[in-house]
């Protein structure tokens, strides 16, 4: 199971109008690179089903923000560290497998900037919003036992698609200038391919993430356009659960508006990335995983690392 890294950030200032504004944009612009982080290899790989998995991971995120150029905002860097808690069951889907996880993330950051020509700066701790969603491969992934699986499956091309929602469960103030929790309901759909030869196994996803307006903030509606994400994976077994990822990333979209004013353009971003996953036991294993902004037109530039572990019951 691969987890969401949920990265998002602050900076304080005063409570006018236009500094409103200029922060409500650094928020969304470093909120949307939870989507960069999504490298997620093996997402729609073929799992036996009646498993379940645990998972908890830490990450550390360290970069900068690049804003739209007519936004009176420089100099952001940003440290946030985040704790993902997660959990996993695989079943049958009309004779196919598929999945269910539910995450949640508890994230801490720091961050500084200048803002209209004034330093501003925060630390803080504070939960995001909660994360279910249901995988399905539709073709080429027959519903198997664990020991079905090892005695029957020869893996090939397999075809799938997911559906995520994010519910508005995590911390947020009306009040407040910016908060972990999005005060909205997101849902992601999405499909992909994967095919494994030998050793070695290649995937691709497409998903695009569609937002709910944000109609109370410091009494503002926020809107936001959808955005589209392409993953690319190739990965190279080494025996039983020990495997090696090479990911790539590609999104755009998520234009905002303020009560229908224009207030961030497209993000454009893209990233690289590696996952090891090291069995530690029958039941146990740990993922460390790295990744690079490579292009930020728009958006935010973050190199990631983070080490989880998970727990198959």
């Amino acid at each position: 199971m691969t987890m969401y890294w949920l990265l998002s950030t602050n900076l304080i200032a005063l409570a006018k109008t236009a500094r409103q504004r200029c922060l409500w944009l650094i928020f969304a612009i470093a909120s949307s690179s939870a989507v960069g982080q999504e490298l997620e290899p093996r997402s729609y790989t073929n799992v036996p089903i009646g498993q379940h998995f645990l998972v908890v991971g830490l990450a550390r995120s360290e970069g900068q923000v690049t804003p739209s150029p007519t936004v009176p905002v420089k100099d952001v860097d940003l440290t946030i560290d985040a704790m993902a808690i997660g959990y996993l069951n695989t079943f049958s889907l009309f004779g196919s497998s598929a999945k269910f996880d539910l995450q949640t993330f508890r994230t801490c950051y720091d961050g500084s900037g200048v803002v209209n020509g004034t330093p501003s700066s925060v630390s803080r701790c504070e939960w995001g919003d909660t994360r279910l969603r249901l995988s399905w491969n539709i073709i080429g992934s027959p519903a198997l036992t664990l020991e079905e699986y090892r005695r029957e499956y020869q893996p090939g091309l397999i075809v799938g698609a997911s559906i995520q929602v994010e519910a508005p469960t995590g911390d947020y103030s009306p009040s407040q200038l910016v908060n972990a929790g999005t005060n909205r309901w997101m849902v992601r759909p999405g499909f992909g391919l994967s095919y494994r030869w030998q050793n070695w196994y290649v995937d691709m996803a497409f998903d695009a993430k569609f937002f709910q307006d944000n109609d109370n903030y410091l009494g503002n509606q926020i809107k936001q356009d959808p955005i589209y994400q392409a993953q690319f994976h190739a990965v190279r077994y080494f025996s039983k659960g020990l495997w090696l990822a090479f990911n790539s990333n590609f999104y755009r979209g998520g234009e905002s508006f303020q009560n229908g004013e224009p207030l961030l353009t497209d993000l454009e971003n893209a990233r690289l990335g590696v996952t090891l996953s090291i069995p530690l036991a029958a039941h146990h294993s740990i993922k460390l995983n790295a990744s690079r902004g490579v292009i930020t037109r728009i958006g935010s530039d973050f190199d990631t690392v983070a080490l989880s572990y998970q727990y198959r019951f």
